[in-house]
């Protein structure tokens, strides 16, 4: 009889198991909205600096570089940061410099551009420009 029981226990708990990993008012497969979500629908992010001379000495390596400088937190980021492309609004500016272009990136919640490399973001620019 204890038998029959503890497999009656395990029947029910396997037919019940499905059920309970679906979350409710919500279809399946479908969780919360988050940032990150946003950044892998708008691209990869984007490094970015409030200052175009940081940001030539930052790039000089490659972007590759530039990215393990910022995951290094003792070593001197510029003031630069890796940017989320769903923070980005637009171009406040556009530069040339040796032969190179920039673009300065609006940030939400900041009035400072961080400098980008040109066509790194897909959003307006300045008007007449």
């Amino acid at each position: 009889m204890t038998r029959a029981f503890l497999l009656s226990v395990v029947a029910l708990g396997l037919a019940t198991a499905p059920a309970l990993s679906q979350q409710g008012g919500r279809p399946p497969g479908r969780g919360a909205p988050d940032k990150a979500a946003a950044d892998r629908r708008g691209g990869p992010p984007v490094i970015g600096c409030p200052s175009l001379a940081n940001y030539r000495m930052l790039m000089r390596g490659g972007a590759q570089a530039a990215a393990a400088q910022l995951a290094d937190p003792k070593a001197d980021h510029l003031g630069c940061s890796v940017l989320p492309r769903a923070d980005i609004t637009g171009i406040a500016d556009r530069v040339s410099l040796g032969g190179q272009s920039y673009d300065c990136a609006s940030l939400r919640n900041t009035t400072a551009c961080h400098w980008v490399e040109a066509g790194a973001v897909d959003r307006p620019g300045p008007a007449g420009r």
